[in-house]
């Protein structure tokens, strides 16, 4: 009998423990600070955001950050989605091959800053520059001190 009761304490221990950990590691890779803004953080846990969500995430910190009219958003929104379909697309011919990409991913960057300084206005273009700059330089800190940004952060890489 002692034996039996044993046994079932120690499972349900277990399976608490699992379930902790379970949780636990859920929230890896996030850290401290701020998370992008106000952009809306998509995608739930461990998986990939669409080229869809994250242009709309882009969108809305564009138009938060940079106070766009409903012209320049619906613009800019146009933008944002041909550019994430296109690095998708560039990135799955080269599956990994980042070296390779590299060439397609620039011609795709400068033709979004062309396209996106037609859009903006002379104080939204530096506004849109200084925050690029922060933004590549907070994340190089914490890339330094080890930590990957949270699943929806909005990195360097999105806003060039």
């Amino acid at each position: 009998m002692k034996k039996i009761v044993f046994s079932i304490v120690f499972f349900s221990s277990l399976c608490l423990v699992s379930f902790a950990q379970q949780n636990h590691n859920g929230n890896q890779g996030q850290h401290n600070g701020q998370q992008g803004g106000k952009a809306a953080h998509g995608g739930g846990q461990g998986q990939k955001q669409t080229s869809a969500q994250k242009a709309a995430r882009l969108t809305q910190y564009m138009t938060s950050s940079l106070n766009l009219s409903a012209e320049q958003q619906s613009k800019v929104a146009a933008l944002n989605t041909s550019k994430a379909q296109q690095v998708d697309s560039i990135r799955s011919k080269y599956k990994g091959n980042m070296e390779a990409a590299k060439p397609e991913l620039k011609t795709a960057r400068d033709t979004y800053n062309a396209s996106l300084n037609t859009i903006l206005t002379a104080d939204q273009k530096k506004k849109w520059d200084e925050i690029k700059k922060q933004k590549k330089e907070e994340f190089q800190k914490n890339r330094a001190a080890g930590t990957k940004p949270a699943e929806g952060e909005i990195t360097p890489e999105d806003l060039d």
